[in-house]
C-alpha cells in the first residue's frame, strides 16, 4: 500500500549534545544537556507532509537495534504509513550533533547505517501506480533512487532534494521532474562556481544543467542572500 505522497529516503536517530563552548583538540568540556530526535532528511519530509494533512507513506530501512523500533513508533505517532519501511539486520542510521551555544554553531557526523541498504525494489509496480507525488533526497544510495525514478516515469510526479551535495548521474537528473537545491548543491551539479549575490550567475548555472521541457528547479535558501528562485522550462 502507498499514499498520494510517498517519501523514499533516510531516517536517523539524532543524538544531540549541547555545550556552552566548542572543545579544542584533546579537550573535555561539560555539556549542558542531551536530547534525541527523529532525523534524516527523508523522515523529516514525510513528517512535515503528514503534519500538513497529507496522506503520506515512508519507504526506507531502520536497523534491528533499539533505535529502529523507536523510529518506527515515532512515524506511526505522526500518522505516516510505514508498510514499506523495512528492518535491516544491523544498526539504524544515526547523526551525532554537537551544538555550541555561545557561538551558535554546530558540528554533525552522520553514520548511514540501515539507510545504505535502502532498495528501489521495496516499492512494487502496483504501489507506484497509487502514488501521486514521489519525493527523495541523497541520503540513500543514488543508484536506487535512479532506478525507482525510472520505474516511476509516467505514473507520478518525481521530486528530488539534491542534499547532501554529492554528484548524481545524468540518468537520475533527467528522470526527475522537480529539483530542489541550494547554491552549494547547484555548484556540485553544474560544476560551476557561483558568484555571491549574483542572480545571473545562478540562472546561468541552472541553464547549464540542460533541463528537459518537463523539468523545473526550485532553488531555496541561497546564501549569503536568502531568497527563493523557481525556474520552469517551457
Amino acid at each position: 500500500m502507498s499514499s498520494e505522497i510517498t517519501v523514499f529516503g533516510s531516517i536517523n536517530m539524532d543524538l544531540v549534545v549541547y555545550s556552552a563552548k566548542e572543545p579544542q583538540k584533546g579537550e573535555t568540556v561539560i555539556g549542558s544537556s542531551f536530547e534525541t530526535f527523529q532525523g534524516g532528511k527523508g523522515a523529516n519530509q514525510a513528517v512535515a507532509a503528514a503534519r500538513l494533512g497529507s496522506d503520506v507513506s515512508f519507504i526506507g530501512k531502520v536497523g534491528s537495534d533499539s533505535f529502529g523500533k523507536q523510529l518506527q513508533e515515532n512515524l506511526i505517532s505522526e500518522s505516516v504509513n510505514i508498510e514499506m519501511l523495512y528492518s535491516h539486520e544491523g544498526e539504524s542510521g544515526v547523526a551525532f550533533i554537537n551544538v555550541f551555544e555561545d557561538i551558535v554553531e554546530n558540528q554533525i557526523i552522520v553514520v548511514s547505517g540501515a539507510n545504505a541498504f535502502v532498495e528501489s525494489q521495496q516499492v512494487s509496480k502496483e504501489s507506484l501506480n497509487q502514488i501521486d507525488i514521489l519525493i527523495s533526497q541523497l541520503e540513500v544510495p543514488p543508484k536506487q533512487i535512479e532506478d525507482l525514478y525510472i520505474r516511476a516515469k509516467g505514473s507520478c510526479f518525481r521530486i528530488l532534494n539534491t542534499a547532501p551535495a554529492v554528484p548524481i548521474s545524468e540518468e537520475l537528473l533527467k528522470n526527475t521532474d522537480l529539483l530542489v537545491m541550494n547554491e552549494t548543491e547547484l555548484e556540485t551539479l553544474s560544476g560551476e562556481t557561483l558568484e555571491s549575490r549574483n542572480i545571473d550567475s545562478i540562472i546561468s548555472s541552472i541553464k547549464g544543467l540542460s533541463l528537459k521541457n518537463h523539468q523545473s528547479i526550485a532553488q531555496l535558501k541561497s546564501q549569503p542572500c536568502p531568497q527563493t528562485l523557481y525556474i520552469q522550462k517551457v
